[in-house]
Formats: C-alpha cells, sequence, structure tokens
C-alpha cells in the first residue's frame, strides 16, 4: 500500500524533506544535556523537540538521524482505539520497520526486537528497537533504532531514530527525550 507520509527529518543529519512542515536538519551533539528547541506543525497537528546545532555536513549514515513522518488516513477520522488497532495491526507495523528504519527491503536481514502495542481510549501505539543490518555497497555499518507509530483517529505519525551501532548508546538520552516530547494536537482540532 503507497502511502502519502509527509517528512520531519532532524536531530543529526542534512535529509530535512519535509512536506508541509519545517525544515529541520541534524546535529552531532552527544546525549548530555542536548538543548532542543520544539518544533510545532499545525498543518499535520503535532509538536516535537529536537536537538539544537544542526548542520548540513554531517553526512546521514554516519550520524543520529530523528524522524517524523505524518500520514492523513481521513478513513480513520471516527474510529477507536480497537478499530484502529484491527485495521493497522502489528503485522502491518512489523512490515514497515525494516524499509522505514534501515532502509532495507530484504526483511529477513533486519532484526527487530521489544515490538509492544498500547491502547488507549483515542490511539494505538506501536513501538520496537531494530537492528539494521551492514550495507556495503553504500557503505554504511551496522545502525540501531527505535520506532514508535501512533495510529490516531485520522492520522498516522511515525517517530524514528537511527544511529551508527557503536553511538547509539551514546544517543539515547536525546532519542529518549525526542520520543517523549511529541504530542499530537487535540482530537477536536485536527479534524478540523
Amino acid at each position: 500500500m503507497k502511502r502519502n507520509w509527509a517528512k520531519l527529518s532532524g536531530g543529526c543529519l542534512a535529509r530535512a524533506v519535509l512536506i508541509g512542515g519545517l525544515p529541520l536538519l541534524a546535529t552531532g551533539a552527544r546525549a548530555e544535556a542536548v538543548p532542543t528547541k520544539t518544533f510545532d506543525n499545525p498543518d499535520f497537528h503535532y509538536s516535537v523537540a529536537l536537538p539544537l546545532g544542526c548542520s548540513l555536513e554531517v553526512p546521514a549514515a554516519a550520524s543520529l538521524l530523528l524522524e517524523v513522518d505524518a500520514e492523513p488516513v481521513p478513513q480513520d477520522a471516527s474510529k477507536g482505539a480497537a478499530d484502529l488497532a484491527q485495521h493497522y495491526n502489528e503485522a502491518s507495523f512489523r512490515d514497515e520497520l525494516p524499509e522505514a528504519v534501515c532502509g532495507e527491503a530484504d526483511r529477513t536481514r533486519v532484526k527487530i526486537d521489544n515490538v509492544k502495542q498500547v491502547l488507549d481510549a483515542a490511539r494505538v501505539v506501536y513501538t520496537a528497537s531494530v537492528a539494521c543490518p551492514e550495507i556495503r555497497f553504500l557503505g554504511l555499518g551496522e545502525r540501531d533504532g527505535m520506532a514508535q507509530f501512533l495510529i490516531t483517529p485520522g492520522w498516522r505519525y511515525r517517530l524514528l531514530a537511527r544511529a551508527p551501532k557503536d553511538e547509539f548508546d551514546q544517543n539515547r538520552a536525546a532519542i529518549d527525550a525526542f520520543f517523549a516530547s511529541f504530542k499530537t494536537a487535540p482530537a477536536e482540532t485536527r479534524n478540523q
């Protein structure tokens, strides 16, 4: 199924392609007390805090990637969490992770762990840890990542964090802060 995702990339690289939102770049800053700036995106009904100190010179493959993708799903606007979870289930989540986090089409090469699904009154949240394989012809070493997908009435949000395997733990505080900072607008303002 082809998705109409709008991207916001930032944190540690210059892959800031954003359709209908704020362009953000990346920083090479480490996790200890990383200063952040909150970005509000009223068109896609969310806000998120990203590290300051962005640089165009940091190569995507050798840096921390923090990314938010937003997809309007108007046919789901009136659904509750149980219906949303039935329509977009854990298998759908797992199917998207190799390409979304690693850029890897061969699912057998990607290790997915710690998959969780949480339903609350108005949304479904899926989380997972992902280990991305080396891609030699691109010069990419192994990378670790985390994903959090929020399935809400009328919107799907895909939060991704990825870093070189040997730098992931060094960036963990910044990654955790990124996921914790993500907020969606109240449902009554999203459907206006």
